[in-house]
């Protein structure tokens, strides 16, 4: 493809859902902003779409045949907005196949066929680009790319998926019930007819993967992740958490301590309402890293929606705007070998940490001794214990436990034993505590 100064760069959309018209009616609605920076012009040349006969933006080609777009030379930037794995895949391997910078808010194509795709953008000269991939309008691939480039990232915490986010603020401040809560969700257009990417948690563990591949240069596979979602909780545990000072939050965690294996996680967790992951709201995302020489800094906004989202996807047609300007690319390293590695994981169950457990039992003399001789022999100790009769229709009485840091499997191993008793009466709940997010100072 030609490279230097040029008046005009052409860009195709490849997919014209929500965010394909955010980014459309951003490049339209900012076009006279961004030719002053760029000292160029960008226009939509071209849209990719299923449905040419939908009605569509005034001036915009529509076309439903990918030769339109790949026969036009014209053409120099692609944007991939069509989601899933496959077609996805073959459309963004044929534009860096034909010397096109790629821009694309796909996390599961990049999750599962990331290192191929980089590989080959790496391979062709040219940029693939995806700050929409996480995080919708939040800056955080940029700041992990370039922003802290000089420091070392210790960990990544983080709220990533607006979804269960907001089904989660309902269940806390309006005491609904899940199903209440993400029926609510589904009619008010935040949640998909099938959630089940989002509220079991691997929509977040694709968005952690490019998390952790930024941070640490680590290779990560979303099957590699331990995954946990939000369909077990009950307002039970959110009352709970609000009466002993916590906010129940669905947090993607990353961690790699000096000389030490990467601990990757996707699960609900117990977060002191004092942090500031506490106050994150709603459709909200936020970020928490902490790194060495900066210390904690916190990434917060719009995480999902066409136009928080289109912005991040405009900001990447800029800076392949600016690369294809200046005959440049490849600035930024590519997630691909050699840039990333192979490293070690923590098991499952290796975490050191608290726990919150909910177990519900017979009403009956000796059973919380049973239970606190259970965690005894297992090595773990109690912080504090709460006992509540059963109410009307309640299956039966409630014993809360906070225990003191522990292993993980030590804590599962008592949840197990104490399980299998006669006296329990329904599965008992375990939900992890975070009480120390990276907000420390730096060092």
């Amino acid at each position: 493809m030609a490279r230097g100064r040029q008046e005009e760069i052409g860009i195709a959309l490849l997919g014209l859902g929500n965010v394909g018209l955010g980014t459309f009616r951003i490049l339209e609605a900012h076009a006279k902003d961004i030719e002053r920076r760029l000292g160029a012009r960008v226009r939509v040349l071209h849209a990719l779409v299923k449905d040419a006969q939908k009605s569509r933006p005034k001036g915009l080609d529509v076309t439903t045949d990918p030769e339109v777009i790949f026969g036009d030379p014209a053409v120099q930037i692609v944007v991939e907005l069509i989601g899933g794995t496959t077609v996805a895949r073959e459309l963004c391997l044929r534009a860096i196949n034909t010397g096109r910078h790629v821009v694309t808010a796909n996390k599961a194509l990049l999750a599962t066929h990331g290192e191929e795709l980089f590989g080959r953008a790496q391979a062709a000269g040219v940029d693939l680009l995806f700050e929409g991939a996480v995080c919708g309008g939040i800056p955080i691939i940029r700041t992990l790319r370039e922003a802290l480039a000089s420091d070392r990232i210790e960990a990544v915490i983080g709220i990533v998926n607006g979804t269960t986010n907001l089904i989660l603020s309902a269940m806390a401040e309006e005491g609904s019930t899940y199903g209440a809560a993400l029926a609510r969700a589904q009619a008010a257009g935040f949640a998909e007819a099938d959630p089940t990417l989002d509220v079991s948690g691997m929509d977040a563990a694709q968005k952690l993967c490019l998390l952790a591949q930024l941070a640490f240069t680590a290779r990560l596979f979303p099957a590699q992740i331990s995954v946990e979602g939000i369909l077990g909780l009950e307002p039970a545990d959110f009352s709970l958490a609000h009466e002993f000072g916590y906010v129940v939050k669905l947090l993607a965690i990353a961690r790699r301590p000096p000389g030490g294996p990467l601990d990757a996680r996707v699960h609900p967790a117990f977060v002191p309402r004092q942090s500031p992951l506490a106050e994150v709201r709603g459709g909200f995302n936020a970020v928490l890293l902490q790194s060495a020489a900066l210390g904690p800094s916190l990434f917060y906004g719009q995480g999902a929606g066409a136009m928080p989202t289109g912005s991040a996807v405009v900001s990447d047609v800029i800076d392949a705007c600016r690369d294809l300007l200046a005959g440049v690319a490849g600035r930024l390293p590519m997630l691909c070998a050699p840039n990333l590695a192979d490293v070690a994981l923590s098991p499952p169950g290796a975490r050191q940490g608290r726990v919150y457990l909910r177990f519900t039992v017979s009403d009956a003399p000796g059973v919380l001794g049973r239970i606190a001789g259970v965690l005894g022999d297992k090595g773990v100790s109690i912080a504090s214990v709460l006992q509540r009769q059963p109410k009307a229709g309640e299956p039966g009485a409630t014993v809360v436990v906070f225990t003191h840091v522990a292993k993980e499997t030590d804590v599962r191993a008592a949840v197990a034993e104490v399980d299998a008793f006669a006296s329990t009466r329904a599965p008992t709940r375990f939900i992890r505590i975070e009480d120390e997010p990276p907000i420390g100072p730096a060092r």
